[in-house]
C-alpha cells in the first residue's frame, strides 16, 4: 500500500465512516486478497484499494504487504483485528437495533445453523416470519463449524442447533425447543426393519455406513457399544453427505445412524425405515442459542415466538421433564 502520512497530517477523530473501512480491512485479511475480498464485499477493488489507503493515512501505520500470493497482514494489522470486530460488531447491533425499534418490522436478523436443521426445521418459520413481517431481511447461514463463536462475535443473530456439551460455557444462552433421536435406518425389506427395538449385538455383524469416526453421531454410537461392553463395528463406507448415506441404505442391505428430522421424508414415502435404538445417547436435544444478557429486537422476539409455536404444535416428540433432563445431562 502506499506511503502513509504521519501522525500530525490526519484527523485523529474517529468517524462513523471509518467503521466501513475498519470492516474493509477485516475483509481483505479474511480473504487474503483485494479482488476476493472486494467481490464478497460487492464494491469495486479501486474502491477497496482506497479505502485501506484512507485508513492507513488515518492511522499513520501500513496495514498490509503486498506479496506474490495476496495481501499479508502486517503487526499494525493483526493489533487492529480485535478492536475492528468489536467495533463493526457494535456498530451492526446499533443499527439492527435502531431499524427494528421503528415499530418493529424493518432491519435484518441473520440466523444459523447446522444444514440439517436449517432445511428441515426453519423454513416454514421463515416463511411465516416474512409474512408477518414484510420489510424485514431475514439472512440465514448454513453450517457446522464455529457456529458458536460466529454468534459470539455478532455474525447471527442467533444460532438454532443441537445443544451438546461442545458449546462455550459463558456469553451464551440456551433455550431448549425439542429432542429429536438418532435412529437406525434400513430398507423396508431388511431382515431389521420388523424390530421396535435392537441390542447392541444385534448390531456387530451388520454392514454399516457412517459420516465418519470424528463425528457427534459416530462418538454417541461408541458409547452406545461400549456401555454393553462391545467394540463399535468398522464402517464399510463413510460419507458424510446424508443424500448419499441414504442412497446406499436405500438400495442394499447396509444400515445407517441419522437424525431423525433428516429422514422424515423417506419414512413417510416408504423408501426407508428406522428403527429406534433405547437409549438416551440417542437423544439431539434442539434448541435457541443466543448471546448472553442481550436485549431482544422485536423482529428477533417473533422469530422465537413462531419457533415455538411450530415446534409446539408439530408432530414433534415432547418428552416429559424427566426426560428432558436425562437427555440434557447426557449432552451438556
Amino acid at each position: 500500500m502506499r506511503a502513509c502520512l504521519p501522525m500530525s497530517a490526519r484527523d485523529d477523530r474517529l468517524t462513523l465512516m471509518d467503521i466501513r473501512h475498519l470492516r474493509n480491512m477485516l475483509a481483505v485479511m479474511e480473504e487474503g486478497s483485494l479482488g476476493k475480498a472486494a467481490q464478497r464485499l460487492n464494491i469495486s477493488q479501486p474502491a477497496l484499494t482506497k479505502s485501506i489507503q484512507r485508513l492507513e493515512e488515518h492511522l499513520g501505520v501500513p496495514l498490509f504487504d503486498r506479496e506474490a500470493r495476496g495481501m499479508k497482514p502486517t503487526f499494525y494489522a493483526d493489533s487492529l483485528r480485535g478492536y475492528a470486530k468489536a467495533a463493526c460488531v457494535g456498530m451492526a447491533e446499533a443499527e439492527s437495533q435502531i431499524a427494528s425499534l421503528r415499530n418493529g418490522t424493518e432491519g435484518l436478523i441473520t440466523v444459523a445453523g447446522p444444514p440439517l436443521i436449517v432445511t428441515e426445521l426453519l423454513p416454514h418459520i421463515l416463511v411465516r416470519l416474512s409474512q408477518e413481517r414484510p420489510k424485514l431481511q431475514i439472512r440465514v447461514v448454513a453450517r457446522n463449524k464455529e457456529l458458536f463463536t460466529g454468534l459470539l462475535e455478532g455474525q447471527f443473530n442467533l444460532v438454532v442447533a443441537m445443544l451438546y456439551n461442545e458449546m462455550p460455557k459463558q456469553g451464551l444462552s440456551k433455550q431448549w425447543l425439542f429432542d429429536d433421536r438418532l435412529v437406525l435406518i434400513l430398507r423396508p425389506d431388511h431382515p431389521l426393519a420388523r424390530r421396535r427395538k435392537v441390542r447392541p449385538s444385534d448390531l456387530l455383524d451388520q454392514k454399516w455406513v457412517f459420516a465418519g469416526n470424528d463425528t457427534w453421531s459416530h462418538r454417541r454410537l461408541q458409547l452406545y457399544f461400549e456401555q454393553a461392553g462391545l467394540t463399535v463395528p468398522r464402517a464399510r463406507i463413510e460419507s458424510r453427505n446424508p443424500a448419499i448415506l441414504k442412497s446406499i441404505v436405500m438400495i442394499s442391505d447396509h444400515v445407517g445412524m441419522i437424525a431423525k428430522m433428516g429422514v422424515e421424508k423417506e419414512l413417510a414415502k416408504g423408501l426407508l425405515k428406522c428403527v429406534e435404538i433405547d437409549s438416551p445417547l440417542m437423544l439431539r436435544p434442539i434448541g435457541i442459542v443466543r448471546r448472553e444478557n442481550e436485549p431482544m429486537s422485536p423482529a428477533v422476539k417473533s422469530f422465537v415466538r413462531i419457533i415455538e409455536d411450530v415446534c409446539n404444535s408439530a408432530a414433534i416428540p415432547q418428552n416429559d421433564e424427566r426426560q428432558r433432563e436425562t437427555s440434557h445431562s447426557v449432552l451438556l
